[in-house]
């Protein structure tokens, strides 16, 4: 063996277990006689040469049971000639996509479940269709909207991407909202607070009443939103108001008046050379208390039975009284972004009641709230008031703006410049006369999404393209618009960028312009709520999320 393999016997191990038990010893004791060792018996030889050659990691001979499946990866990649690290801009949207990387290369060729929860398209398949309208994405940057016009762009398609959530559960999808860090947060009726990311639920949690109606986003002043014991965002229904961080925490609750909730809330920023930042969520109500139609069905019989239902129903009375009041007023929770006690944040309070506009015996419930500009624009069935805060933690009026009928106010939303997006929904034929205080609006279709330009006080075009009300607005990062439809609609609509800049040029005749012209999504059909989904890397690619029913679509 030693002349064979030039191997030393101090190297040699010896091997043969027809023959003698692990490597062969010199103490062991074989046969020598050829005749009784078996036919084929094998014998192997184990050892090292004397001398032995070095070589560095990347000369040795690497095996895949030694290699991660990220390395496996990265070299199928390289043998298809695809540089990971250098080819093309990536995109990443958090709530859709996988980490970049091995994650995103699935195998699938067509939809799947990727757990019990989320069905979608493959991920390189969705990496692709998003690549391709960014590839097509171009056009002239328009200075007066700061907006990208659309000519020789691919607009959003509205293709089913992804669908999370149980279609078979009992409660509905209410609200939907996206955090800073790209987690969408959904909220639904039976109290359930979840947060999606990278194509599955993290976490579950649950508010404080028995329902959500509305999640909405806290604006990140002086850092990131949900640090430092800030609130990130705050859910809304069933009587209260919960605060919530970024990573889920339950951070503070809010409480609403007794037999009220929450029918609208918004969220601003207020920015101040002497107190700096200053952050408030703002507050309309509905009344939810339940009166007995039996209370009183019951004639008294005698004068004490006589006095003590006129006492009822006297308290009756001044209970129905004190929540009308209630739901006139705007509840202001304010708080200075740079103070931090202990980790959580000081309150200040206000309440904001806006005045009666019109000619009715007193002033109407506050519909719906927004944030424009850092302003407060509250709106009732009789039109628009618009406050600005002043330095010592006060809200007054700055502008009234009355509709020349009674109305429903559906959802408003503020778009580019002056101009704020209103649904309403006309209540009666009759006109409303207009104080001196306010400005009136003139209304000439029963319902639509109004384009008001708030600094000249003037209605610029309708958008009619619904059959039914509109429930939903949303502004879309290239200038476009979506609107979705009521229940005898089931639409949504896409609004084009430059039709709606043309309207809103100032030196545009005074006529209302009505528009009729837009493109209706193949998906998803009546929805509660739309919400955009950025790229984390900034870029100008985007997809929209959709509550539908008992689940989120995501569309790209």
């Amino acid at each position: 063996m030693l002349s064979r393999t030039s191997l030393l016997s101090t190297r040699q191990k010896i091997l043969c277990p027809k023959l003698w038990k692990g490597a062969l010893k010199d103490t062991d004791v074989i046969a020598t006689d050829v005749d009784s060792i078996p036919n084929n018996t094998k014998i192997t030889l184990i050892g090292t040469a004397d001398k032995l050659i070095e070589k560095s990691m990347d000369e040795r001979p690497r095996f895949v049971e030694d290699m991660t499946d990220e390395e496996i990866w990265k070299l199928k990649q390289y043998s298809r000639g695809v540089n990971d690290d250098t080819d093309g801009p990536i995109i990443d949207i958090i709530a859709l996509q996988k980490e970049h990387g091995m994650e995103r290369d699935d195998g699938k060729m067509e939809m799947y479940e990727y757990n019990r929860l989320v069905t979608g398209l493959p991920q390189h398949q969705i990496e692709d269709m998003l690549l391709q309208r960014m590839q097509k994405e171009g056009g002239e940057k328009d200075p007066s909207t700061n907006s990208v016009r659309d000519t020789n762009t691919t607009e959003l398609k509205g293709e089913l991407a992804m669908t999370m959530g149980l279609q078979l559960r009992r409660a509905y999808v209410n609200s939907i909202a996206v955090l800073d860090n790209g987690t969408l947060i959904s909220g639904l009726d039976d109290g359930h607070v979840q947060f999606w990311r990278r194509g599955e639920m993290v976490k579950d949690a649950r508010h404080t009443g028995g329902c959500v109606d509305e999640v909405i986003i806290f604006p990140s002043s002086g850092g990131s939103a949900g640090s430092g014991g800030r609130p990130a965002f705050a859910t809304a229904g069933d009587g209260s108001i919960c605060l919530w961080t970024q990573d889920g925490n339950h951070n503070a609750s809010l409480s609403c008046f007794p037999g009220t909730t929450v029918a609208s809330m918004t969220v601003g920023s207020i920015t101040s050379e002497e107190e700096g930042d200053r952050v408030y969520l703002a507050a309309c109500f509905r009344i939810t208390r339940q009166t007995d139609p039996n209370q009183f069905r019951l004639p008294p019989q005698n004068e004490s039975e006589r006095r003590r239902r006129e006492a009822a129903e006297m308290q009756e009375r001044m209970i129905q009284n004190q929540l009308l009041d209630v739901t006139r007023q705007v509840k202001v929770w304010m708080y200075d972004a740079s103070e931090n006690n202990n980790g959580r944040v000081a309150f200040f309070e206000e309440l904001v009641v806006p005045n009666a506009t019109n000619a009715v015996e007193r002033t109407p419930s506050t519909a719906k709230v927004a944030n424009f500009a850092g302003d407060l624009v509250c709106g009732d069935e009789a039109g628009l008031q618009i406050f600005d805060a002043t330095r010592d933690r006060r809200f007054q009026r700055k502008m009234a703006l009355q509709f020349q009928y009674l109305c429903d106010i559906d959802c408003m939303e503020p778009l580019h410049g002056d101009y704020l997006a209103v649904s309403v929904s006309r209540k009666s034929t009759e006109e409303i006369s207009v104080p001196s205080s306010a400005v009136r609006l003139q209304m000439p279709t029963s319902r639509g999404v109004y384009i008001v330009d708030t600094s000249g006080a003037t209605v610029r075009a309708v958008l009619d393209g619904h059959r039914d009300r509109v429930t939903c607005i949303r502004p879309l990062p290239d200038g476009r618009l979506l609107t979705a439809g009521g229940k005898f609609d089931a639409t949504v609509q896409l609004w084009n960028s430059e039709t709606l800049t043309k309207v809103t040029k100032r030196d545009e005749d005074d006529e209302i312009k009505i528009l009729t012209e837009s493109k209706q999504m193949k998906k998803p059909g009546y929805v509660f709520d739309l919400i955009v989904l950025p790229d984390s890397n900034g870029g100008a690619v985007f997809a929209i999320a959709a509550a539908r029913y008992n689940t989120i679509n995501i569309l790209i």
